[in-house]
């Protein structure tokens, strides 16, 4: 399925010991896989959203007066039991992780809700997969969880 162009706005650029990870938000509205595809196809990957200090970042580049619900990178596998990459990774799980997540709703058997989003919440909400919404994309890659603007 070809993709239109996407509406975006210049990245956020952030930094953490030496690496670079830049966030770019779309407004364009897409079910997860495909919102995934797209960041894939810009030479990027759904955001990984790793910690508290990450939501505030990648809050920063939600678009002027539409600032909630962007999809990010990160999604239940209720076949493995785990939170996932979009690229198929499991997620390692730490105190950071599990303080932005809800693992009750996740675990139910035929919770529908599985994909992970971000609004003005200080945690991850997740619904089905096939809703759509706006996204963000990440290039670049952090290890450490807590991250300072460049």
């Amino acid at each position: 399925m070809a993709l239109a162009r996407d509406f975006y706005l210049p990245s956020l650029v952030t930094q953490t010991k030496g690496e670079e990870v830049t966030y770019t938000s779309y407004y364009n509205h897409y079910r997860w896989s495909d919102a995934s595809s797209n960041c894939n196809s810009q030479g990027a990957f759904l955001a990984k959203i790793k910690s508290l200090d990450e939501i505030k970042k990648a809050r920063q580049v939600f678009i002027v007066h539409h600032p909630t619900d962007y999809w990010v990178g990160v999604k239940y596998d209720e076949s493995l039991n785990v939170f996932v990459w979009a690229d198929g990774a499991p997620v390692v799980v730490n105190p950071n992780f599990e303080a932005i997540v809800n693992r009750t709703k996740q675990g139910e058997q035929g919770f529908s809700k599985r994909c992970l989003y971000v609004t003005n919440d200080d945690v991850l909400l997740a619904d089905d997969c096939e809703t759509h919404r706006k996204y963000i994309c990440q290039s670049g890659e952090s290890d450490d969880a807590v991250m300072a603007s460049k």
